[in-house]
């Protein structure tokens, strides 16, 4: 009867220490799980651009060493954005440039500063005094002027690859750089029919 009582009584412990166990565990986790996701909704929340933040834009000419800042509205493709996303629009930006940009020796898009609050970027600038403003290839069969991103184009013409001389045509076939309107003009002029 003794071993009856004992070996029950032992049972009933281990019992209670499982149940107790289990219900911390179970508590316990679930009063963790809401903290960190509060935790991470607050962080999410901190780490992005506010629709009130400032966005400063600094010019940098590496050339002259010469800096001008301007401070600009934020642009809503920013709104709401981590520094990671703010680096991958830059990124995707100098992936893409505008011609004006390519003109002007754009060679950097940085993030200087990151706060939700404010945003600092900066474009460095170094231009380039050998820059070529157009390229010509053959397009078809014809004569195709493009900027110098050499995919953006500028003007399609009627002049047949047949009708330049045989060196031109060559240069034309492997891409020609012009340095800008007036010589481009001047060739233009020289092979029009």
């Amino acid at each position: 009867m003794k071993k009856y009582i004992i070996c029950s009584f032992c049972g009933i412990l281990v019992l209670s220490a499982a149940y107790i166990y289990s219900y911390q565990k179970l508590s316990g986790s679930t009063t963790s799980k809401a903290e960190s996701d509060a935790q991470i909704a607050v962080v999410a929340t901190e780490d992005t651009v506010k629709s009130s933040a400032r966005l400063i834009v600094e010019t940098f000419n590496a050339s002259d060493n010469t800096t001008a800042r301007k401070e600009l509205t934020m642009p809503a493709t920013y709104l709401g954005l981590t520094r990671t996303g703010i680096l991958e629009k830059l990124d995707d930006y100098m992936q893409n440039l505008s011609i004006s940009d390519l003109e002007d020796g754009l060679i950097s898009y940085d993030l200087m500063y990151f706060s939700p609050d404010c945003v600092m970027l900066r474009k460095t600038y170094q231009p380039d005094e050998d820059f070529n403003k157009y390229y010509i290839k053959l397009s078809k069969g014809c004569i195709t002027v493009f900027y110098s991103d050499k995919k953006t184009v500028y003007e399609y013409t009627d002049i047949d690859i047949n009708s330049l001389p045989a060196d031109v045509a060559a240069d034309v076939i492997s891409g020609m750089e012009v340095k800008d309107e007036k010589t481009l003009y001047d060739f233009l002029e020289n092979y029009t029919s």
